[in-house]
Parts: C-alpha cells; sequence; structure tokens
C-alpha cells in the first residue's frame, strides 16, 4: 500500500491541498480581523 505510486500521489496532493487551504485561510482571517479593526475605529468615530 504504501509503495502503491497512485495512491501516494493522491495523499500528496490531499496534503499539498490542506496546506494551501490553511494558508488561504490565515490570510483571508488576518484580513478579516484588519478590516473589523478599521470598522471598529470608524463606528467609534462615528458614534461620537
Amino acid at each position: 500500500m504504501l509503495f502503491d505510486r497512485q495512491a501516494q500521489s493522491i495523499v500528496e496532493y490531499i496534503v499539498i491541498l490542506a496546506i494551501l487551504i490553511s494558508l488561504v485561510g490565515g490570510a483571508l482571517w488576518q484580513i478579516f480581523i484588519t478590516l473589523q479593526t478599521k470598522f471598529n475605529g470608524v463606528n467609534a468615530e462615528i458614534g461620537s
């Protein structure tokens, strides 16, 4: 099973896909946090 080239390539594809999803997700999360901070600042200015 471990030496089956087809199965190994599928596992490698899944691992690479998981890494890409985590990187993109992390980047989107960072953007979301930044935007949330900016909007909180704008709302505070509007409210005051």
